[in-house]
Order: structure tokens, then C-alpha cells, then sequence
């Protein structure tokens, strides 16, 4: 079958998306003596953020150097969430005090900064979902008249910047890349939610793949996105990669619905996708999706659920469970190299021309 026109034009403005994906070792995070829980995100360095169940069941976030675990929860905290981090080891996330409301939060060094809220310091809830290199960050906060909650960007030594909707009451931040353009989700006038990117000019819709609702996960510095949409009839969701406000459906792993989390600076994806009766963590390359299962060499015994985030060395952040249901995070490294940054600077030198001509190539 010839590789659709949309395809190959996304391969012309970024090649490593089309190349082939590696074998993988597979590290082990461990636990704190916990259960199941979650991986989030990881940075260049290879460090894995998440959260560890407690015996209670509540989330203790933590910070994963290769298979030592260390733990960030404040003693005395109901629970806490580690979301996102960058290449200085700083950590997104999220405290939830004894008394049940939630503070946006960074760890770093072993301090706990409180980010505030969009409705002051009173009972309004607050989540930090994402950071960059600078320091931005990027999350949810409930408003001060309880309307709602709305994405918002946190610049340091200054107040909470509200994102604002597409017409509708909420919007949700996932993910902000080193431009400081935010992503995620929030709702229309219609009464549904889309994918947004929030930018100099504003919140903008990046539509769906045919259906009502759409959200988006991931944007890399070349400005790529990566998310979910439902297709016609909102029956399905496929994973997808938005570039020059072209959204392209990546297909599943064989099963009904699948959902992209992680982009990396070369382009490649990660996420979930339903496959027989579950469902199995994917890397996309090549111009196709990829099982990570089936990448991971003999003698694994987990099954990979998920893959949330991919680094600019191909390393993954994932999560899976075996056969006597115990769950727990891993790091996947490339067991061969990707390109130099000087070869990758190179295959991206096109980039912004051949994306000039994407949402033309691709119009049916």
C-alpha cells in the first residue's frame, strides 16, 4: 500500500518520524513500597517522574534516577503527584493537603513551591501538569467565582496567566514545550472539548479527526503535537500528530481506539493503543505504530499498558503490569543509537518550508 499523501509529507518535515523504532532494554523503576501507581513524564537526563500508590491508596509522588526511587511526598500531605520535569531535575506536580485541596506545586532540591491559583490562596484547587526548560509551567486552577477551572501558564515572580476556553466553561493544560506554547484541552460553545495550543495569539482549536472531542497531550519544540481525537460518530478515538494545523490519524495497533501522550524533538510518538482484549504501549516511527512489546527482546514477563513520555535519546517512560496483576513503571533506552544533534539539526533543516505546505498537500 502507498504511504498516504499526508504521511509523507509529515516524513518530508521530519524524517527521524519515519524511521524505524529500535530494540529496547528494559530498567525496572521499582516502588516505595507502594503499588501500581503511574509514570508522567521523563527529561534528557533519563530521570522518570510519577506516583506510587500508598497502602491507602493515596499517590506519593516520586523522582526516578535509573532503579533508585526517591520519594517527594510531604510528610503530612494527603497525597501528591509528580508530572512533569525538566533538564535542570526540576519537578511539575502536585500537592494535595490533609484537608483535601489540591496546590500546583514545583519540587526542586528538596523545596516544595506552591505555584497559587487562578482564585487566590482560599479552597481553590490547582494542578501542575507540565515545565519547561526556562521554568514556565503549565496546568489548572479553579476559578475565583467557582465557574469552573481554566488552563493557565505560571511564569516566575509573576501571578498565574489565565488561558481562558474555546467559548465553552473548562479547559485543562497537558503539556508546554521551550517556546512556552501550551497544550491541551478545553471546551466549546458547542458543548463538546477540542484540542487547543495556546501561543502569542491566543487559544487556538486544533479540531478533531471527524469527531466532537479531541485533546491533545504532547507538543515538541518544532511545534508538533500529539493527542487524541474521536473519529465520526464519537464511537472511536485515534491517536494523532498535528503539524501546520493538518491533524493526522496514526491508525491503532489492530484494535478499536488509541491514544497519544509523549512527542519527542525527533519526532517520534508514544502512547496506548487497544489491541486484542487490552491494551499495549506503542512508539511511533517509520510511518507506522509499533507494539513496545514486541520490541523489548525475549524473556519479559510484564505486558507494557502505556508509554507516556520519549526523550530526545529515544528513552521511554512506561508502565505495565504482569500476570499477578502487580503494576509498576519502567524505562525503555534504545539499544541502538539515534542521530547526533549536529545529523539531527541537519534533518530538520526543511522543516518550517515543507510545513508551510503541509495543510495544502493534504487537503483531499
Amino acid at each position: 500500500m502507498a504511504m498516504p499523501r499526508c504521511l509523507l509529507a509529515l516524513c518530508l518535515a521530519a524524517p527521524v518520524l519515519c524511521l524505524a523504532a529500535p530494540l529496547y532494554t528494559v530498567t525496572p523503576l521499582g516502588n516505595l513500597g507502594g503499588s501500581s501507581g503511574d509514570v508522567r513524564a521523563l527529561n534528557n537526563q533519563g530521570q522518570v517522574v510519577g506516583h506510587i500508590l500508598s497502602p491507602d491508596s493515596a499517590g506519593n509522588a516520586f523522582v526516578a534516577n535509573g532503579t533508585v526511587l526517591s520519594n517527594l511526598h510531604p510528610e503530612g500531605a494527603g497525597a501528591s503527584y509528580a508530572n512533569g520535569i525538566n533538564r535542570h531535575g526540576t519537578i511539575a506536580g502536585t500537592v494535595v493537603e490533609a484537608g483535601g485541596v489540591s496546590r500546583a506545586v514545583t519540587f526542586a532540591g528538596g523545596a516544595i513551591v506552591e505555584l497559587g491559583s487562578l482564585g487566590g490562596r482560599g479552597p481553590f484547587n490547582s494542578a501542575a501538569a507540565a515545565i519547561n526548560d526556562g521554568g514556565l509551567v503549565a496546568g489548572t486552577s479553579d476559578l475565583a467565582d467557582g465557574a469552573g477551572q481554566h488552563a493557565f501558564l505560571h511564569v516566575p515572580g509573576q501571578a498565574l496567566r489565565d488561558l481562558g476556553t474555546l467559548g465553552g466553561v473548562n479547559s485543562m493544560a497537558a503539556a508546554i514545550n521551550a517556546a512556552g506554547a501550551v497544550v491541551g484541552r478545553a471546551d466549546t460553545g458547542g458543548g463538546s472539548y477540542h484540542a487547543f495550543l495556546y501561543g502569542g495569539a491566543g487559544m487556538v482549536d486544533l479540531g478533531t479527526l471527524g469527531g466532537t472531542f479531541s485533546e491533545a497531550s504532547g507538543i515538541n519544540d518544532n511545534g508538533l503535537v500529539s493527542g487524541f481525537s474521536y473519529l465520526e460518530g464519537n464511537t472511536y478515538a485515534h491517536a494523532f500528530v498535528l503539524a501546520d494545523g493538518v491533524m493526522v490519524d496514526l491508525g491503532t495497533l489492530g484494535g478499536n481506539n488509541s491514544f497519544a501522550y509523549g512527542i519527542s524533538n525527533l519526532g517520534q510518538l508514544v502512547g496506548s493503543s487497544e489491541v486484542g482484549g487490552g491494551l499495549h504501549a506503542f512508539v511511533y516511527g517509520g510511518g507506522a505504530m509499533a507494539d513496545l512489546n514486541g520490541l523489548v527482546g525475549p524473556g519479559f514477563e510484564w505486558t507494557l499498558n502505556y508509554a507516556s513520555d520519549i526523550n530526545e535519546l529515544g528513552q521511554i517512560a512506561a508502565f505495565g503490569c504482569n500476570t499477578l496483576s502487580q503494576c509498576q513503571g519502567f524505562l525503555l533506552t534504545p539499544a541502538s543509537a539515534v542521530p547526533e544533534p549536529a545529523t539531527l539539526a541537519m534533518l530538520l533543516l526543511g522543516l518550517g518550508v515543507v510545513l508551510l505546505r503541509l495543510r495544502t498537500s493534504c487537503q483531499p
